[in-house]
């Protein structure tokens, strides 16, 4: 734990050719300022680089697995829970409902972004600090595609394995809401 990375380690190999640093002594072993110990110390950075470059692939290989599988290799939207044990993820009874209605009162034209932010909020839908969402944060809840099985992940789309409580029709209607309003959107920009 020494170095995080290559920049690291060879800064601290430095430190010890210029004489800044002595020597590295530990409990359980140590580097002596020679070419010996700064070639052991070397050997020892390049494991380090092996062990977290290694271990980082491994990761992402069992995300694209999951991927694969259908299933999200991060935190589940609102409206969705993490179950740690199956390694799936399940509708939320409470928030599945009332973004469904937040989805259906949007749809319906008769409610802006604000009024649904006020809308998640009163029913307990809130920023981590329990103040309403943002607006961007609206946005990106009534324009995710996860909610009609569709997964978008580093750049790419997968199809979800995940039950949905969003139908394609509701989410189309939503969508059309949404152009309706940047439509509506006058243009600031002068015309010279």
């Amino acid at each position: 734990r020494l170095a995080r990375n290559s920049i690291d380690g060879g800064k601290i190999i430095y430190l010890l050719d210029t004489g800044k640093l002595q020597d590295l002594k530990f409990p359980t072993f140590w580097f002596e300022n020679t070419p010996q110990g700064k070639f052991m110390l070397s050997i020892a950075f390049g494991q380090s680089k092996y062990y977290i470059d290694n271990l980082s692939e491994n990761v992402k290989r069992g995300q694209r697995q999951k991927l694969r599988n259908g299933i999200l290799p991060s935190k589940a939207p609102w409206g969705y829970a993490n179950n740690e044990e199956l390694g799936t993820i399940e509708i939320d009874p409470y928030e599945s409902k009332v973004l469904k209605k937040a989805f259906e009162l949007f749809a319906d034209g008769g409610k802006t972004f604000t009024d649904i932010c006020l809308f998640l909020h009163k029913n307990n839908l809130t920023d981590k600090n329990g103040k309403p969402l943002k607006v961007d944060r609206v946005k990106g809840i009534l324009s995710n595609k996860f909610y009609i099985g569709i997964i978008y992940y580093s750049g790419e789309y997968y199809d979800g394995k995940h039950k949905l409580f969003i139908s394609k029709e509701l989410f189309d209607r939503v969508q059309k809401q949404f152009k309706f309003i940047e439509r509506g959107r006058p243009n600031n920009k002068h015309k010279l």
